[in-house]
């Protein structure tokens, strides 16, 4: 999947966490997955407004890239995986066609349930679903309510992902704890990875760029890195900006992912562990998805599928960084009703301390798919 298909995916996120003064992390994959199977039950002037939001020019194309770029392969990994859930009220049937792209693309099961005499119980369903998918990191993404009688269909996905570092660039037994400046003026003590070598460090215009590889080769050549992007303490440049950038300039994050290494003098990251939670249909309006919450044909999807529409995007992500790796996970849940490489020379020695708010993702290292992406602006709020 290109990163090309994921900028509304991030804007959704992204406007979520603006001003919001709090750690911030969404899936733009999860996101993204979930609105494809949306747009698989879609038709007419509603599939081609899902498709420009997506980015894709076409059903196959966007199925395409979405399961044989990443979400295929992300379930051959030995510890990270996707999975996607389609929960029907029984009064309707979804559509074969439907199903069978779910299956092949989204890796989606589909279950028969009873929104209207219990819906209480099915949202715990949808939940438990999510719960055993990110291996218990998120236990909920349907809070009491966010499921009714009126309810038809709801989709979900959970996305879940735990790789160890390459090379180990922190040393466990050097973990120290350090101030961190917080947005506001503040400062917090908190624990401090370091470790000593080379590292993928690039000096850019106002900010510093430190990427960390992960371990995992799913023998295709897939392989996954943490970004981090950290605004430099005399720039102007506020980490909004940066978000900004990252989210709206094509290939920004690829072109700002260090590949060459370097020698390092203080370095020093933050551990950090938090969950962000958050409903984005208001933010998709905004953004220009409007018709497939209007009450739109999705008869490709269900029997009498005319008049269905969304009424809800429920969105949680968490991650937890420490000196071994990562460990994160994700889901969306969608409820439906009726009615350039930095090539210059290596410098003799460049600092990264993340001592004050940075930007981070995590991405896909030959498509450049973002898998995560947030910001940190206080590593002890969880």
């Amino acid at each position: 999947m290109a990163a090309g298909c994921l900028p509304r995916a991030r804007e959704a996120g992204s406007r979520a966490a603006a001003g919001s003064g709090k750690n911030f992390v969404v899936s733009p994959l999860s996101i993204h997955a979930a609105l494809g199977l949306v747009a698989a039950g879609a038709r007419g002037d509603m599939r081609q407004q899902l498709l420009e939001f997506l980015g894709s020019p076409s059903l196959d194309a966007l199925h395409g890239a979405t399961a044989t770029e990443l979400v295929g392969k992300l379930n051959g990994l030995e510890q990270t995986s996707f999975a996607s859930g389609v929960w029907v009220d029984r009064r309707r049937a979804l559509r074969p066609e439907f199903m069978a792209v779910g299956r092949e693309r989204y890796s989606a099961t589909a279950e028969s349930v009873d929104f209207i005499n219990d819906a209480e119980k099915e949202r715990q369903l949808v939940n438990a679903f999510v719960k055993d998918a990110t291996k218990n990191l998120i236990s909920e993404v349907l809070r009491p309510g966010f499921v009714s009688s009126s309810t038809v269909v709801v989709l979900a996905n959970a996305l879940y992902f735990k790789e160890t570092w390459s090379k180990q660039p922190f040393d466990p037994s050097e973990t120290f704890d350090a101030p961190f400046h917080t947005p506001d003026g503040s400062v917090v003590r908190v624990p401090f990875m370091t470790g000593q070598g080379d590292k993928h460090v690039a000096v850019y215009q106002g900010f510093k760029a430190l990427r960390l590889p992960y371990k995992s080769d799913d023998g295709d050549g897939r392989r996954f890195y943490m970004l981090l992007l950290l605004p430099d303490k005399t720039t102007n440049l506020k980490l909004s900006d940066l978000y900004d950038q990252a989210v709206s300039t094509s290939g920004f994050i690829k072109n700002h992912s260090p590949m060459v290494e370097v020698l390092v003098g203080r370095f020093m990251v933050p551990k950090f562990k938090f969950t962000f939670d958050f409903e984005a249909s208001s933010d998709m309006h905004k953004l220009g998805l409007t018709k497939p919450f209007e009450g739109s044909d999705f008869s490709g999807m269900v029997s009498s599928g005319d008049g269905l529409g969304i009424t809800a995007v429920h969105h949680k992500a968490t991650v937890e960084v420490d000196e071994l790796g990562t460990v994160a996970a994700a889901t969306t849940a969608i409820t439906m009703a009726g009615s350039a490489l930095d090539t210059s020379p290596p410098k003799p020695r460049v600092d990264f301390v993340a001592d004050r708010p940075f930007l981070f993702a995590i991405v896909e290292e030959r498509s450049s798919a973002v898998m995560f992406l947030g910001h940190v602006v206080n590593p002890l709020d969880h």
